[in-house]
């Protein structure tokens, strides 16, 4: 389909709309928070708060405001991997 094409069937701004989406899905934040924590990893809030309380999850909070980063999250879960024994 060419560029004239696509423009009639889907109005300018939804394409703006669609390609916004698609650029945010690509550029993934560093920080997160709790809820995206949550969207992200599957980590519910509960979890999150009791794993806080007890340090057993790396975190930063600036006055009330808590996040997660995300490199500090994916290594975080690397090393809580459990290996599988077996075949």
């Amino acid at each position: 389909m060419n560029r004239p094409e696509l423009l009639s069937k889907v109005g300018v701004e939804e394409l703006q709309q669609i390609m916004a989406a698609a650029i945010k899905d690509m550029v993934k934040k560093e920080w997160l928070t709790p809820e995206e924590l949550k969207e992200e990893y599957g980590i519910s809030i509960h979890a999150q708060n009791r794993m806080r309380m007890e340090r057993r999850i790396p975190y930063s909070k600036v006055g009330k405001f808590i996040r997660y980063k995300r490199s500090e999250i994916e290594k975080w879960l690397e090393d809580h991997k459990i290996e599988m024994v077996g075949g």
